[in-house]
């Protein structure tokens, strides 16, 4: 009977260490509620029939899917999604570059910086100058030199950086009605991502109306920042950015997301 009871406990534990690997117990029960940027920022991240959608979303509900996670998205204007965050009202947002502001209430992967690429990012983005086709100005790395008004996505962090340097900063709620203001002024400067300046010159409003300076204003890492205020512990924050890393650097999966858009 010993060994008889001896063997059942044995298979007992052999079977829970096979239902633990293959179904992993969630340390946390609730759902996470993760605000996103409501403005069209595409492919990135974007509102479609009152849900977010976008690159940044599909590789961050993958991570979290994969971990066995629930997941709410909320979509927010911009600086009410720090705001939600900063409050506690949810875990965290998705698409964010870091900023020393930010990091007051937000919590970002811990090799975080503003001029290297993290590994726990998203996805990294490089951020043009676009000025209007017959504007001889070419940016050569100066911030200061930006012609004004500098034209630039609503909540961007760079826009902190931008102001302090004295630039006149216009924000709006898509690039696509920046670049409208760009066409029709002729002054100024369009401050987007190289993918977004590219696809515009597929429009035919814009197209062969403006150039993309050669040297890109910056280079900046989107994360999944987490609310300080969040239930979620520090060793669960840590895989989930372990897990968004991996799948961002899956090809195929990485493929499959790019052929979405």
């Amino acid at each position: 009977m010993k060994k008889t009871g001896y063997i059942k406990a044995i298979t007992l534990y052999f079977f829970l260490g096979i239902s633990l690997f293959v179904f992993p117990i969630l340390s946390h029960a609730e759902p996470i509620k993760l605000g996103c940027d409501i403005r069209y920022w595409y492919p990135f991240t974007y509102e479609e029939k009152e849900k977010a959608k976008g690159m940044h979303v599909d590789i961050v509900q993958k991570a979290l899917e994969t971990l066995g996670y629930q997941i709410e998205i909320v979509s927010l204007p911009r600086k009410r999604c720090i705001f939600s965050a900063q409050n506690g009202e949810i875990d965290g947002i998705i698409s964010i570059a870091f900023h020393p502001d930010l990091a007051k209430f937000l919590e970002f992967p811990q090799d975080v910086t503003q001029t290297k690429e993290s590994s726990g990012r998203i996805m990294q983005i490089d951020h043009v100058v676009v000025t209007y086709i017959d504007n001889p100005y070419e940016f050569e790395g100066d911030i200061r030199s930006l012609p004004i008004p500098v034209r630039i996505p609503r909540g961007e962090s760079l826009i902190a950086d931008l102001e302090k340097n004295g630039l006149k900063v216009e924000e709006a709620n898509s690039d696509k009605q920046n670049f409208g203001k760009l066409i029709r002024d002729k002054i100024g400067v369009v401050i987007t991502s190289s993918m977004i300046a590219e696809n515009m010159d597929l429009d035919p409003a814009f197209k062969g109306k403006f150039k993309i300076n050669s040297t890109p204003l910056v280079s900046e890492s989107y994360h999944l920042a987490f609310s300080a205020k969040t239930s979620l512990t520090a060793a669960e924050k840590a895989r989930i950015w372990r897990e968004i890393e991996k799948w961002r650097n899956d090809y195929i999966f990485m493929q499959q997301v790019y052929s979405r858009y």
